[in-house]
């Protein structure tokens, strides 16, 4: 069973990083609560499919997507809340474990830890990626209200 303050301390280590990366005061509270919701969605999928990379995957997603919306509104880029918010959910630990098992010279379990540790990786990789092309397509700054249509060339612009 899932701890209930977990997204409590992700968003407390996020704020961290995320004074640790300079971040405006005011987005602050910003990342941590991305990455406190994505902890959330971490627990919950990965409670309910006993999968680590689905877990991470939808957390990487939702983090994404509320980077994303959250960026439109304050006309800020997606990047300054997503590379806080992502930090709680990077397999630091399997990295470690991989790199001391093959000082140690368990092949096998440095092999497996490590394909783990892609595998994890790779899915937070595609979560966001997946999270930006739907935000893309949805293109959340019509939502916002600040739309400013596809950047042309100047060239390319309809004379006014």
């Amino acid at each position: 069973m899932p701890a209930p303050l977990e997204p409590l301390w992700a968003a407390v280590a996020t704020a961290g990083f995320a004074l640790l990366f300079n971040l405006r005061r005011r987005d602050v509270p910003i990342a941590a609560l991305g990455a406190a919701l994505g902890w959330a969605v971490y627990m919950l999928v990965s409670s309910v499919t006993a999968a680590q990379a689905v877990g991470l995957f939808a957390a990487a997603a939702v983090i994404g997507l509320w980077a994303e919306f959250v960026a439109a509104f304050l006309r800020r880029p997606a990047s300054v809340y997503i590379v806080c918010a992502i930090i709680p959910l990077v397999p630091g630990g399997g990295m470690y474990y991989t790199m001391l098992a093959s000082v140690k010279g368990q092949t096998w379990n440095a092999l497996t830890t490590g394909l783990a540790t892609l595998q994890a990786a790779g899915a937070i990789a595609a979560g966001l990626a997946l999270s930006g092309a739907f935000a893309r397509l949805l293109s959340l700054r019509r939502l916002a209200g600040k739309w400013t249509g596809p950047v042309h060339s100047r060239r390319d612009r309809p004379r006014r």
